[in-house]
């Protein structure tokens, strides 16, 4: 795995769970029902966990550093990953028929990305890395891990697969930022 996939896929992984640029301004969803104010809440969730994180900087000619920032980086990303965890289970099931059904596949779809993300970390720490050639075969050995991590786009993305709740995330203005949102944005958009 190179520098460039490395950073490629730690830029991925932070965009399904983060906004890089806060949103300006405080809303108030005393009038928009409680869809909105639901999915309002699941994209606080995802912002907050999300600016938590720190990509990795070094260059990968420094070996030993290179490893050592993306293994602080996968740890951080796995703490953030479980305290959206807390956060979605805090959120509850969305207020829509059919609801618990999206609620508990969101849930799976962020454990599986949990246990992908853990396993591929595991997996890093057993590597011992020397040299950038030592670098290379553990990043590439931990590449599948990586894979189906950032394949994983996020609840929020989950949830607005609902059509019941599409039009409650194109609402709610702290979802505006998200991958994929937008009136306009299909759910499968990346």
């Amino acid at each position: 795995m190179s520098k460039f996939r490395i950073g490629r896929v730690a830029v991925l992984v932070a965009a399904t769970v983060t906004i890089a640029v806060p949103i300006t301004g405080c809303s108030s969803h005393v009038d928009d029902g409680p869809k909105v104010d639901w999915a309002s809440g699941v994209c606080d969730s995802v912002q907050d966990v999300g600016s938590q994180l720190t990509l990795p900087t070094a260059d990968q000619k420094d070996a030993k550093k290179y490893y050592s920032e993306v293994v602080t980086f996968l740890d951080a990303l796995g703490s953030q990953l479980g305290a959206l965890d807390k956060k979605v289970r805090r959120d509850g099931a969305p207020p829509v028929d059919g609801g618990t059904a999206a609620y508990k596949k969101a849930l799976a779809n962020l454990g599986d990305a949990r246990s992908s993300l853990a396993d591929t970390t595991a997996k890093l720490k057993d590597a011992k890395v020397v040299d950038e050639k030592s670098l290379k075969a553990a990043l590439q050995k931990a590449g599948a891990g990586m894979d189906k991590v950032t394949a994983y786009q996020g609840p929020a993305h989950d949830f607005r697969a609902d059509p019941a709740l599409r039009k409650a995330f194109d609402e709610a203005p702290e979802c505006a930022n998200l991958p994929g949102a937008g009136a306009s944005a299909s759910p499968a958009a990346p």
